[in-house]
């Protein structure tokens, strides 16, 4: 886990990336499918879900609110022709099918216990339309200050416009944001805002981390 530790007392709002933070991380199911086309993880990763850089790989477009996601399969398969890989036609329906994942309890208790304490709270996520439903029955939305979605905005991390979008909707300056999340890239382009950050590689540890900025 890395930090970037600017004065705590800026702090006033925290955001939550969803998947790795808030939810256990997809890699299961990433897991699976690379086995299932002999495979390694960065290689499905990539052919699934596009690059670390954000562009027009169709799950980035989806998340950005230009694709369904019921075309995003259809849209894969020259991504996976450059790893010499034919897909079945139903990868994305098994890294989206319910029960993949697990709510880390600890984590959205942290978040009501700072909405309590006063501080802003944001979610922060990559994620599609036809997803919102999904969210709602996984999380308290009451929680969150602001909830920022990819799709909604038109921008998705780690591009900066939803960056902007983030700081705008909690009413904060970028050097009072806190942000958790689990991709590197995403972490990076907050640090370049001036946000503070919890790079998360264990969510129950990035939950002390939290009030090591806030309580310093």
């Amino acid at each position: 886990m890395s930090m970037a530790t600017p004065p705590k007392s800026l702090i006033s709002a925290v955001v939550f990336d969803f998947g790795g933070v808030l939810i256990t991380s997809i890699t299961n199911q990433l897991s699976k499918l690379a086995e299932r086309h002999a495979t390694d993880v960065p290689t499905m990763l990539t052919i699934m879900l596009g690059p670390h850089e954000s562009g027009d790989h169709p799950w980035h477009r989806a998340e950005r609110g230009e694709l369904a996601v019921a075309v995003i399969q259809a849209a894969l398969q020259p991504w996976a022709a450059e790893h010499n890989i034919s897909l079945h036609g139903d990868e994305i329906e098994a890294l989206m099918t319910p029960g993949q994942y697990t709510v880390i309890a600890p984590m959205l208790d942290k978040v009501s216990e700072l909405k309590r304490r006063g501080l802003k709270t944001g979610l922060l996520t990559n994620t599609f339309a036809e997803f919102r439903p999904t969210m709602e029955q996984d999380l308290r939305f009451e929680d969150f200050t602001a909830v920022i979605e990819s799709f909604a905005v038109g921008s998705r991390k780690p591009e900066p416009g939803i960056y902007q979008a983030t700081a705008d909707l909690l009413g904060v300056s970028h050097e009072e944001i806190l942000y958790l999340d689990d991709f590197p890239q995403n972490i990076h382009m907050a640090q370049s805002f001036g946000w503070s950050t919890i790079h998360v590689s264990d969510p129950l540890a990035a939950i002390s981390e939290i009030d090591r900025f806030l309580d310093n």
